[in-house]
């Protein structure tokens, strides 16, 4: 079974036959690396000199560099560093680690420092790296194995493969339970969700509704006016604080700037930090080959990225177009074992454990992000304190004149990034998360225990709890382009999923009120009420407000009386209000995007609002009796998207570099 691949684009020149015969060059043994590849016409000198230069500048290894710029290919890498340090190479035919050493090393060792114990030879142990110039280094961890190890080179795919296909059960239960077990929703079967509780809770509401319907009916319509008016007053709260000066409303300096000529590497100055980028890739065939241009369009330096594309082990379709394509030698596919739930979180988590970069970075497949939007993110962290932790970019819509549906949609994404998730951090409130354009501080995802894999909205629960264990969300004055649902079933479908994860958030993190008031304080758990337990509310409610619409009508409403003979005309300007402050809102927010012509379809959103509760109800009916299903949101389905994809061929390498 194929467990991880990386597939590299070919060189600029044509390659030479690759030496296989160790020490038979001894001329260069211990010579620089970089005249041996010039003796095999792997390189040029304008390669070398191109390398050398972003060298000085990146502080990156020769070597990396050159793989990184896709100068030359890693079988060719191998070969000269054999010559160089006049050691065997491990190839194809030579099978595979003996099993009997697998002990020998630690799992998170070899994985962290690229080693792995291949066989004996002899007296000695033939121990497989793909970094030979700190092989020494490394295993001086190991002193009691100093005087029996033989140093051998294979590639950092071969060591994944092996690692992969030796610890594949514990990666898998790692990137499931990575949590800890009272901050997840694991554990949570529908049994025990729609069980003796749910019994009760029904049957309590039904006698309720039997004796005093009136009284009931009447505390539900004051739940949701609260539920409503809350919500509102947050987001008028938000757009409020724009008065406030913050350091948000000043973007980070790039850290780098670069400017690449035929024979000229580019020069970086600043703080160079290696970033992950981490995409998760399900039935993604429609976009693979526009996300493989987005990240080709990235500015930051290719020598201190790595992505991980990360594919579920069934999705053959996503694997084929990858075949097709050409990537990079900075992108690496890993292919998840199957397993009990088949998540986006749980993806990342898997990713993370072969991650070596200082900064996560997520990425969606349909993403475009500003092509210095990583620079930007670098030099916040660079300059922030340790506790900001991570940066949430702002996320807009690309295909927003599609139809009506996509035209709302790309106001709600302006009101939520460019207003109310702004407006929330400067009133100090715990930020949900977008699911994408998000960056992390390595160190701080690992002390949280990464995403919970049993969350369809990961992202909503890892920012509260960021914010439980001590540390800042910041926004990232950067945008990424995405695809909005342009039809009305796939869109309840995604939003229900939020819901879902939105209900399964509120649950996990309710479980000890107390504590959670004593992690984030006063201010922020009221906020948290309203953030999720207002806006559940609001949704699932809808229908009992939606009653009221009768009253201007002529039509009897049977709370009426209840409420004293002013009731019709207050309960009707409520509506009114709430309707307008949504259009001013809007109209707001929109008028810090490009999209000021969408500002007549403001008074349309009410309608747009109520396709939620559909959503709601589903999220609901699957939170009893689904919950880990991931509705898959299909991608690539709207005519700015095709277009793009089609725009140019991808068989040039200028395409993707």
């Amino acid at each position: 079974m194929r467990i991880l691949k990386m597939a590299v684009t070919q060189k600029r020149i044509p390659a030479q036959a690759v030496p296989t015969k160790v020490g038979s060059e001894s001329r260069h043994l211990n010579a620089p690396l970089g005249s041996i590849l010039l003796s095999f016409n792997y390189i040029t000198a304008d390669d070398l000199k191109f390398a050398q230069t972003l060298q000085k500048s990146s502080l990156a290894p020769l070597d990396r560099i050159l793989i990184a710029e896709n100068i030359i290919s890693s079988d060719q890498l191998l070969a000269a560093q054999s010559m160089k340090y006049g050691v065997q190479r491990i190839q194809s035919k030579d099978g595979r680690p003996d099993p009997a050493l697998a002990n020998l090393l630690t799992a998170s060792f070899c994985r962290n420092h690229g080693i792995i114990p291949w066989k004996k030879q002899g007296q000695s142990v033939l121990i497989a790296t793909c970094d030979p110039d700190h092989f020494c280094a490394n295993m001086s961890a190991y002193p009691e194995l100093a005087c029996c190890t033989k140093m051998a080179l294979c590639s950092k795919e071969t060591i994944y493969s092996a690692l992969i296909k030796r610890h594949s059960t514990e990666y898998r239960r790692k990137a499931e339970t990575l949590v800890p077990e009272l901050e997840s929703y694991r554990h949570q079967s529908p049994v025990n969700w729609g069980g003796m509780k749910s019994m009760a809770v029904a049957s309590a509401c039904g006698l309720s509704l039997a004796f005093t319907p009136n009284l009931v009916f009447l505390s539900i319509v004051l739940w949701a006016c609260a539920a409503l008016s809350s919500t509102h007053l947050l987001k008028i709260s938000a757009a409020l604080s724009r008065r406030t000066p913050s350091p948000l409303d000043t973007p980070p300096k790039p850290v780098a700037k670069a400017e690449y000529t035929p024979l000229t590497a580019p020069i970086f100055k600043g703080n160079m930090t290696r970033v992950s980028i981490i995409v998760a890739l399900y039935r993604e065939t429609e976009m693979v080959e526009q996300l493989l241009r987005q990240i080709a369009r990235l500015r930051y330096p290719k020598t201190l990225i790595e992505v991980l594309l990360m594919i579920e082990e069934g999705d053959t379709a996503t694997l084929n177009e990858l075949d097709r394509l050409k990537l990079t030698n900075i992108i690496t596919v890993h292919i998840l074992p199957a397993g009990p739930i088949m998540t986006k979180p749980r993806a990342l988590n898997y990713g993370l454990e072969f991650c070596t970069g200082e900064i996560i970075a997520v990425y969606d497949a349909e993403d475009k992000p500003d092509t210095d939007q990583i620079d930007l993110a670098v030099a916040r962290f660079a300059s922030a304190p340790k506790k900001v932790a991570c940066l949430q970019g702002t996320l807009d819509i690309y295909n927003s004149k599609t139809n009506w549906l996509t035209k709302c949609f790309t106001i709600e994404y302006a009101v939520w990034f460019r207003l109310i998730l702004p407006g929330l951090i400067r009133l100090g409130f715990a930020i949900p998360l977008g699911g994408t354009t998000v960056f992390l501080r390595r160190s701080a995802l690992i002390d949280v225990g990464g995403w919970d894999a049993h969350n369809v909205t990961e992202d909503a629960d890892l920012g509260i709890r960021l914010a439980r264990h001590g540390y800042q969300t910041e926004m990232l004055s950067s945008t990424t382009y995405e695809e909005a649902n342009n039809q009305i079933w796939p869109w309840v479908r995604q939003r229900s999923r939020w819901l879902k994860g939105y209900m399964m958030t509120y649950r996990v993190h309710m479980r000890s009120p107390k504590l959670l008031l004593q992690q984030l304080g006063l201010r922020r758990f009221v906020g948290f009420q309203i953030i999720f337990l207002a806006s559940l509310s609001q949704f699932i409610l809808a229908p009992v407000l939606w009653s009221f619409w009768i009253i201007p009508f002529g039509l009897p409403h049977p709370i009426l009386p209840l409420l004293g003979p002013n009731a019709a005309q207050a309960v009707i300007s409520f509506f009114l209000t709430i309707i307008g402050a949504d259009i001013i809102i809007s109209l707001f927010a929109l008028s810090k995007t490009r999209h000021r012509g969408l500002g007549r379809y403001t008074p349309t959103l009410w309608l747009y609002f109520h396709l939620g509760t559909l959503a709601a109800f589903k999220a609901a009916y699957e939170m009893i009796f689904d919950p880990y299903f991931w509705d898959k949101t299909a991608h690539g389905h709207s005519l700015e998207t095709r277009k793009t994809t089609a725009m140019r061929p991808l068989g040039s390498q200028s395409s993707i570099e």
